[in-house]
């Protein structure tokens, strides 16, 4: 993905440890891609016909659908906050697509980075682990991804904001849309953890004065992600991201929030 000024793709966004924006492209001649099924997508289209073997086929987690021209299916994606297994479509012409259903969080995107005491501002989407998988399964050399939401054809840009926590504080990031552009999905991810104390933290995600998320736990990490309906997220308005993080009796801990907005820009 590609690292922008903030000028470039909004009105207002400071301050944030992390964004990064991309173009929407839809992958245009996929032979047996389930396009009704699918949201948020990562893809690419290979120089090569990609073989339908059992090498290839034991990169899935679990296998849905197969054929001889192409196998679909869904890849396991580990990291520190938690594991998802977003769908892989391959076929013969040399299309791989991952892709999360229509129905789950599309900041399930956000592949955290680091580990639980040391997170890392950069942003990687599980998408792009994912294809990197299934490309070294093909024996295939893997290109640049381009995205796509399938819920939303109109939708030509997404743009994902980054902010973590290693201490206890309080961060805030602001953002606001110009009149000519259209939000079509805005999502977020939360976690927050604490290890080394059974008294536990606290972590909550504000959006302007509602708390959007609240993760408590003792010795453990907990974590939310969530699409907030198009219509609570308007245009022409300054919005408060902020995130905070509160631990008792140890600081061995951390929380972040990715925030990921899908649009139409002019």
């Amino acid at each position: 993905m590609k690292r922008m000024t903030v000028g470039a793709i909004l009105g207002v966004l400071v301050p944030v440890a992390c964004w990064a924006q991309t173009p929407l492209q839809a992958p245009e001649g996929a032979l047996a891609f389930p396009t009704s099924a699918a949201g948020i997508s990562a893809w690419v289209k290979v120089d090569r016909a990609i073989r339908i073997d059992e090498t290839l086929s034991k990169v899935f987690h679990r296998i849905e659908d197969v054929s001889g021209t192409h196998i679909l299916g869904t890849v396991k994606v580990e990291n520190f906050v938690a594991t998802v297994y977003p769908h892989v479509y391959v076929d013969t012409e040399g299309w791989i697509v991952a892709f999360f259903l229509a129905s789950e969080p599309t900041a399930w995107i956000m592949h955290w980075q680091g580990d639980h005491n040391n997170p890392v501002p950069s942003i990687r989407t599980t998408l792009e682990e994912a294809l990197e998988r299934a490309a070294g399964a093909a024996r295939v050399s893997l290109p640049k991804a381009s995205f796509y939401d399938f819920r939303h054809p109109q939708a030509n840009s997404m743009l994902i904001l980054l902010n973590v926590l290693s201490a206890p504080a309080t961060k805030v990031m602001y953002l606001k849309l110009p009149p000519a552009y259209t939000p079509y999905v805005a999502s977020y991810y939360h976690y927050g953890c604490n290890y080394g104390t059974y008294r536990g933290f606290e972590s909550t995600f504000s959006l302007d004065t509602s708390v959007m998320s609240k993760l408590r736990a003792g010795n453990a990490l907990n974590s939310q992600a969530k699409d907030i309906p198009a219509r609570d997220f308007v245009v022409n308005k300054l919005y408060e991201l902020g995130i905070a993080l509160s631990m008792w009796d140890g600081d061995n801990g951390s929380a972040g929030l990715a925030f990921v907005l899908v649009y139409r820009a002019p």
